[in-house]
């Protein structure tokens, strides 16, 4: 899923709205959202305002309480201009994930900048970097499940993030989704099921250091992470 670059328009910290006006936000994204499949900066406001309740302290605090996620603060670890060379990542070999997450972005006219900066609105440095961690490696998730960027593969990828998370506003966007295109797409349920029960197999991918498996073949993080080795649905690589 493109991420689109930052606005200059301030937008007000999410904690300070009220119920009542994250609902009304989080609506109207929806309603662009189901009109539009692609409208990427609509996806990540609904899902900035309905996953800022109280359960997003909830993810944060168990993605701290876990030595492997509180090493990715410490280090400051990210995925975007600074850090990643994609040139370097696409000479790797065949089958290695950096080459596959390349070759990722390349396809879909996609550089690393579009991670570069961080949420609007969050004034927590901790529940920032959380939420931009997922950003980064969003297309990552991609690649390790095979999920398309379709809309058929952005909603399963949505449920398996459910799986993986907890986050209301990702299963609410599977649902919704689901339910809207059904019709058209009688085996997209099938999908979408499937993808929610690999997540909940899966190990979190939220805690894992990508950065340290660039050179690591495909198929092995997938082995590591506990998902198919051959996904159901067409690999990115």
């Amino acid at each position: 899923m493109p991420i689109p670059p930052p606005v200059s328009a301030p937008v007000p910290e999410l904690a300070s709205l009220s119920r009542g006006q994250r609902w009304k936000r989080a609506g109207a994204a929806l309603r662009k959202v189901l009109a539009d499949p692609g409208d990427t900066a609509q996806v990540l406001e609904f899902l900035s305002v309905v996953n800022s309740g109280r359960s997003a302290a909830q993810r944060v605090a168990q993605f701290f309480a876990d030595p492997a996620g509180q090493k990715l603060f410490d280090e400051h670890r990210t995925i975007d201009s600074r850090t990643v060379d994609l040139d370097a990542l696409a000479a790797l070999p065949a089958g290695t994930l950096g080459r596959a997450y390349a070759m990722f972005l390349r396809s879909r006219g996609l550089t690393p900048e579009i991670f570069d900066a961080p949420p609007a609105g969050i004034s927590d440095p901790r529940r920032s970097y959380v939420m931009q961690r997922l950003r980064q490696t969003h297309d990552l998730w991609h690649v390790v499940t095979g999920c398309q960027t379709d809309p058929a593969g952005e909603l399963a990828l949505q449920a398996f993030t459910f799986a993986q998370l907890r986050a209301p506003g990702n299963g609410l966007l599977a649902a919704a989704g689901t339910l809207r295109h059904l019709r058209t797409r009688p085996r997209l349920l099938r999908e979408v099921i499937a993808l929610y029960r690999t997540g909940t197999r899966a190990r979190p991918l939220p805690l894992f250091a990508w950065e340290d498996h660039w050179t690591t073949p495909l198929v092995e993080v997938r082995a590591m992470l506990g998902l198919p080795v051959e996904p159901a649905a067409r690999a990115a690589a």
